[in-house]
């Protein structure tokens, strides 16, 4: 899905290694499992860093620094046209 919605709006799809990013704390780098508090909140367990954060937001950020410094697994290339809505139809209540 994320492939042909990329294309639709002129995007890039890029693949990066997923595993432990929520888990990771984005302002230090330390990972430990019982960072994750919850399913809304962060909390790094390092001593020297105590950061806070949404845990999505937290990911989101361990995501682009995966990309940024170049883990990337495959980027995909876009299919379909860019652009091209296609355009709903309904059948008449007759044709039912």
């Amino acid at each position: 899905m994320l492939t042909y919605k990329t294309a639709r709006y002129g995007g890039r799809l890029v693949k990066v290694p997923a595993p432990h990013t929520s888990q990771r704390c984005s302002a230090c780098g330390c990972t430990t499992p019982g960072s994750r508090e919850s399913q809304e909140l962060f909390a790094c367990k390092n001593p020297d860093c105590g950061w806070t954060a949404n845990a999505d937001w937290n990911a989101a950020r361990n995501v682009l620094h995966l990309y940024r410094i170049g883990r990337v697994i495959v980027e995909v290339p876009a299919a379909g046209r860019r652009g091209r809505r296609a355009g709903k139809t309904v059948k008449p209540v007759a044709a039912r």
